[in-house]
């Protein structure tokens, strides 16, 4: 059986691989909110004693990487494992600003690391897309640049969090 011609088992496999991510995005929010490492055998270990997992952020990430499958499936895999890569660090970027009013600089370097790596690989492409992506980086972060700098001249403090 085939959906979108795609087996219905890709759609299986990629459903049971987002709640596996959904349950590690849940893992990493917990370090975020405790500001630890996320890679670090103690950690691991401290959480593996009040292990609960966390259903409806699985079912969340299982239901967009179906989704992202769905929409991107064969025709292009490049921004199918982009999206794959960039939707969890922004499902937690939103979590953790939900919950703490911040987003941590480590996760914005990962996701600007992982943007300039598929930049380089649309160069390989197309350069002409490699550039409008540069661009767009650079206008995005500048306008919030931009909002710092003014709202710390307005306000006498940091307007935005640099954390």
């Amino acid at each position: 059986m085939y959906i979108n011609d795609i087996n219905i088992l890709y759609y299986v496999l990629i459903g049971l691989f987002g709640t596996v991510v959904g349950g590690f995005v849940d893992y990493c929010n917990k370090m975020f909110l405790k500001e630890k490492k996320i890679l670090s055998i103690k950690n691991i270990k401290e959480y593996k004693i009040d292990f609960k997992l966390n259903y409806i952020l699985m079912l969340i990430m299982a239901t967009v990487y179906i989704a992202l499958l769905y929409k991107f499936g064969s025709t292009d895999l490049i921004k199918f494992s982009m999206y794959i890569f960039l939707v969890p660090m922004l499902l937690s970027a939103f979590i953790v600003d939900y919950k703490e009013q911040i987003i941590p600089n480590r996760l914005n370097l990962t996701i600007l690391e992982i943007g300039l790596i598929y930049v380089f690989i649309y160069g390989m492409i197309n350069l002409s897309i490699a550039i409008d992506m540069l661009l767009g980086m650079i206008v995005g972060g500048g306008i919030f640049l931009l909002i710092t700098l003014i709202g710390g001249a307005i306000a006498g403090k940091e307007a935005m969090g640099l954390r």
